[in-house]
């Protein structure tokens, strides 16, 4: 019996953080509780709140 694998994406959604303004924090640290509970980050990313691009990042 395999074990499963799961995957996982991080969006950080902040207008200072992808203007570059502000560092963020928040994703990596959830991107590295996520690997150590096993799961393969497959992508992160930093996107401002304009309901646009965030649905273009979930997509």
């Amino acid at each position: 019996m395999s074990e499963e694998k799961y995957t996982a994406a991080v969006i950080t959604v902040s207008d200072r953080g992808a203007r570059g303004e502000r560092e963020d924090a928040s994703g990596p640290a959830l991107a590295e509780l996520l690997r150590a509970r096993g799961y393969e980050v497959v992508a992160t990313a930093i996107v401002p709140d304009e309901r646009e691009q965030i649905e273009a990042a979930l997509r």
